[in-house]
């Protein structure tokens, strides 16, 4: 007579195999900090904490391998559909378990969530992606991570095109632009993603002078009284920032140019050129009266 125990076993055993299957056939890479692991030849059951790494593998056209991905990834189009498994490194070590992921994308300062996935025996590589100059190569080891190096390279390098041309194109007479993150005075300095954003697009970042993540203080931003004002859709809206203490003497908001830009332009993946063009494109739109809508999409 089979007991309760025995049949708990088998079905234990039944789920572990595909897993253990495909540890048989691995190969090496080296992630982009430099450290080198052991991934499944063909990944299938994919988690991604990284918004980069997802927006890649679904301009790579398989999404269908995303079995999870990060509460943030949620913002790259074409996540629907796509379970939720953590927040920034939090994850439910259930739902990894029973998605029986076999390969994540983590963030290269996650180390929380990369411990966690590795004592389940998940294989993670890290991805590091300050700027839009390594854009292309992110897009490529992705693309060798899911076996998919030849579509990847050819994506990188309609990125890397896409680059030189904006990188290229004039801009007489940047406007000072302040494009504020996700929480008051919060921006990027001259080293960062949010400088290229700002400067491919046409505009001169009023904290490049600083480096990488920059707490502006109330005095910093009044004295560089910037031209233009980039909100992140969902953060703020022109009629919040306006009724800050004082802000209503700022050039930007005097003369109605506080913009919103959507959340999906702030991911350093193959969308960036389109999130130049949206940015140029809110840099070249009339001027925005904050006391005529408060609404978060005054594009």
């Amino acid at each position: 007579m089979i007991t309760r125990a025995v049949i708990l076993l088998l079905a234990t055993l039944a789920a572990c195999a595909p897993r253990e299957q495909a540890r048989a056939s691995v190969r090496n890479v080296t992630d982009l900090t430099g450290r080198v692991v052991a991934v499944p030849q063909d990944p299938r059951r994919v988690l991604s904490l990284c918004s980069s790494a997802t927006d890649t593998v679904l301009r790579l056209g398989a999404g269908a391998r995303l079995a999870g991905i990060d509460e943030f990834s949620r913002i790259v189009p074409g996540t629907a559909a796509i379970a939720v498994l953590g927040k920034g490194s939090a994850l439910s070590r259930e739902q990894v378990l029973a998605r029986n992921i076999d390969l994540a994308f983590v963030w290269w300062y996650q180390e929380d969530a990369a411990t966690l996935l590795e004592s389940l025996g998940v294989p993670v590589v890290k991805i590091r992606c300050q700027r839009a100059a390594e854009i292309p190569a992110t897009v490529r080891f992705v693309g060798q991570c899911l076996d998919l190096a030849d579509p990847a390279a050819a994506l990188a390098a309609g990125v890397e095109k896409d680059l030189a041309l904006l990188a290229n194109a004039p801009r007489p007479n940047p406007p000072a632009i302040y494009l504020e993150l996700y929480s008051p005075f919060k921006t990027g300095g001259g080293e960062s993603y949010v400088n290229d954003l700002i400067e491919l697009a046409g505009g001169r970042n009023i904290a490049a002078t600083a480096t990488g993540s920059v707490l502006l203080s109330a005095e910093q931003l009044f004295a560089a009284n910037p031209e233009r004002v980039i909100l992140l859709e969902g953060a703020a809206t022109a009629g919040s920032f306006a009724s800050r203490g004082g802000f209503d003497s700022l050039s930007a908001v005097h003369n109605h140019r506080v913009h919103i830009l959507d959340r999906y332009a702030m991911v350093a993946g193959a969308g960036f050129p389109e999130g130049v063009a949206r940015l140029k494109s809110l840099l070249a739109n009339p001027p925005v009266n904050p006391a005529a809508s408060n609404q978060p999409n005054n594009h």
